[in-house]
């Protein structure tokens, strides 16, 4: 097949530059259009949305049903990394600043007693210590809760092969995916010890397990469903249901919660009858519903049909092109709406931050640009032919006007009305990456945002393992809360970028204390430099 011309349904041909603009004009956003456009074939689904011959299948499903070749512990990755508590010994925090994230209190001088991955004692500094106890002496330096991302895309196999298509020689993609241990170390190292997949597959599926088990080292991991959508689907087939009528979404409903994953993620072109459907299962089979709201539903029928979630602050404007877009009473309506249904919310400012940037909005700002993969970096680059594209497409310039203010908006009036929101990066979207852009998120949130730094850290800490259903102690530095905590070299309520200052993090028994930690991001550094060169090959831009 000749590689510049797409035969489409309506049995011509036309021009690869004018396919790819049919196909650009759709995409909300950069992530999607490299996932989607250039993804293995995506018909009917293509030829629905383009061509408009006929409608969508019921059901599609070219998902992955097993693991990949990349599932596979390796110790020897992060060997001697990890210090493991033995069963019954204590591990004691001494003479801590505490910030328990039981209200506003704050401890001075405090040990806390850690033994089985559980808080024993949060006592007074000077008491008596177990007298087998591993002592980590935290004198000048705060002790707090882990944090969470709760709107992760790890880089897996299916992101990997999606990725490919942009790449000379590319593959399967696999040759640029960093270790998935190593990937949760990193997110380990940057204090995170709670996370959410927001588009899972049996590779997610065998991290989350693998850490539930003990064989894997890792954030406590829920993993969510692959994208539900409808045509013309936005990503890779690879990470998509599609979903056509009522009963493709009965059926997508069915496969996610058959295969074990935790929540369900509708996505921005499911049909409103496909909803309904997935709806009615999920409900059925106890699984929540945490994502995008569909344009053919809306923000506020999917509240009152009982979404739980919804996956981002810009969710509430995004796609409206009129005044609705900055207005004001209506936003006010729906955050009270969401605070009512007890609706949760992912933040996510920085991506509607980075939407302006690659929308030429703003100039490129990509504070962790340094812990970037190689591939990441060659896509993402200023004078990326890619960014190009998505800047030139005159369709689609309204997306970009003002989505960062708009969001810290409508987060502000989120919060102030009482919906819960959590924070969460949709790393790796452009220039954000796994683990460190949290940082720069609980950044945005208290300083644009109108959250305090307190509450910025109570969202990420206590208020994300609520979410998750966990123990009433846990994400709180608490006589029985799960002992995963984060000990920092400058107190986070003074400068909340103090979180960046990692001295030492205990995820239930394994203990990453400072050289280890520099140690594990020079492994991570070292897989990178290992890695082939990276060549972005892509059709010209429309």
């Amino acid at each position: 097949m000749n590689p510049l011309l797409v035969t489409v349904s309506t049995s011509h041909q036309v021009s690869h530059t004018t396919q790819t603009r049919r196909r650009w004009n759709r995409w909300c956003c950069p992530m999607h259009f490299i996932g989607g456009a250039f993804s293995p074939d995506r018909s009917p689904w293509l030829a629905a949305g383009d061509a408009l011959t006929s409608p969508p299948p019921s059901f599609s499903d070219s998902t992955p049903k097993q693991r990949s070749g990349l599932c596979r512990a390796d110790a020897a990755l992060t060997g001697g990394l990890y210090e493991t508590m033995d069963r019954d010994r204590a591990l004691v925090f001494r003479n801590a600043r505490v910030i328990t994230m039981l209200g506003a209190e704050v401890l001075a001088a405090h040990d806390v007693i850690v033994r089985n991955a559980r808080i024993e004692a949060v006592q007074p500094a000077g008491l008596a210590l177990p007298a087998d106890a591993v002592v980590l002496d935290a004198s000048g330096r705060t002790l707090m809760p882990g944090l969470s991302d709760m709107h992760a895309h790890p880089m897996v196999a299916g992101w990997a092969q999606a990725f490919a298509g942009l790449v000379k020689d590319g593959g399967d993609g696999s040759q640029f995916v960093l270790p998935y241990e190593l990937q949760l170390f990193e997110l380990l190292a940057c204090g995170i010890t709670r996370t959410e997949v927001m588009a899972g597959c049996p590779d997610a599926l065998w991290m989350r397990d693998g850490i539930n088990a003990g064989s894997l080292v890792g954030p406590s991991m829920t993993v969510g469903s692959p994208l539900i959508d409808g045509a013309p689907i936005i990503h890779s087939p690879l990470m998509t249901y599609g979903v056509g009528d009522l009963e493709g979404g009965r059926r997508a409903g069915e496969q996610l919660a058959d295969m074990g994953f935790d929540f369900a993620k509708p996505y921005s072109n499911l049909p409103a009858a496909g909803y309904e459907g997935l709806i009615e299962v999920c409900r059925r089979r106890g699984v929540r519903l945490m994502g995008h709201v569909p344009n053919a539903v809306g923000l506020e029928a999917a509240i009152r049909r009982g979404q739980q979630g919804i996956a981002h602050s810009a969710e509430l404007f995004y796609n409206e092109r009129g005044p609705e877009r900055r207005d004001v009473a209506r936003r006010e309506r729906l955050v009270r709406m969401m605070a009512e249904h007890g609706v949760w919310l992912h933040g996510t400012a920085a991506v509607s931050h980075r939407v302006e940037v690659i929308g030429g909005r703003r100039p490129m700002e990509a504070p962790d640009w340094h812990h970037m993969s190689p591939l990441h970096q060659a896509l993402f680059a200023p004078d990326s032919p890619l960014l190009a594209m998505y800047r030139n497409n005159t369709d689609k310039q309204y997306l970009y006007d003002d989505t960062y203010a708009l969001s810290c908006q409508a987060i502000a009036a989120a919060h102030r009305t009482g919906v819960r929101v959590l924070t969460g990066t949709d790393y790796p979207n452009p220039t954000l990456v796994a683990g460190y852009s949290l940082h720069e998120e609980l950044v945005r949130l208290t300083q644009h945002c109108g959250l305090t730094p307190h509450e910025a850290l109570h969202n990420s800490t206590r208020l994300a393992a609520e979410y998750h259903g966990a123990g009433p102690a846990d994400g709180t530095v608490s006589v029985g809360g799960r002992a995963d905590l984060l000990l920092l070299d400058a107190d986070p309520l003074q400068d909340i970028h103090a979180t960046r200052r990692i001295h030492s993090v205990l995820a239930g028994r394994h203990l990453l204390r400072e050289p280890a930690l520099r140690e594990g991001v020079a492994r991570i550094k070292a897989a990178y430099a290992a890695m082939p060169a990276v060549v972005v090959h892509m059709p010209s831009a429309p």
